[in-house]
């Protein structure tokens, strides 16, 4: 991970990679989704020897599982460069949007991951909240993680 830098995309950055690691043997091969263009919407990469190994979406959205009073961000479209894999690039895009999801007052981080990336996500503190999904873009089974965000006064507590 020594010569890999975090930075911040456009969503046209993020396609390629969505394309090539989220689309492959899927219905859909759109890699243009909702929220992509919004300003609220955060592209975080990796970039590795000039080029980009691994990115992640993040787009403000209240996770389905809590009631309407709880600002929340959902982590999309994340995704590494299969000859990139094991050198701690998804670790390092998951810490850093939590990271940007908390300092910006969000309750709560969820998504929809991929089953057999559930145990990334709970290494990570997510916990499962719902039974296997299938949606049509990817026919691939997902499953709703969710983890709570301490805010800052919280964080600041120390427990004795």
């Amino acid at each position: 991970m020594d010569d890999a830098t975090l930075i911040e995309l456009s969503a046209e950055e993020t396609y390629d990679l969505r394309r090539r690691v989220l689309r492959v043997g899927t219905p859909s091969t759109d890699v243009q989704w909702q929220g992509d263009s919004l300003d609220t919407t955060t592209h975080l990469g990796v970039s590795g020897t000039d080029k980009i190994v691994a990115i992640s979406t993040w787009l403000k959205s209240q996770s389905p599982d809590l009631d309407r009073h709880h600002a929340g961000v959902q982590l999309r479209g994340m995704a590494t460069d299969p000859a990139a894999r094991g050198h701690g690039y998804g670790s390092m895009l998951l810490l850093a949007g939590i990271d940007r999801a908390r300092r910006s007052g969000a309750h709560h981080v969820w998504a929809n991951a991929r089953t057999a990336a559930l145990d990334f996500y709970i290494a990570h503190g997510f916990k499962v909240t719902s039974s296997e999904l299938e949606n049509a873009e990817t026919a691939i089974p997902h499953r709703r993680i969710l983890m709570y965000l301490p805010s800052r006064t919280d964080a600041n507590l120390v427990e004795v």
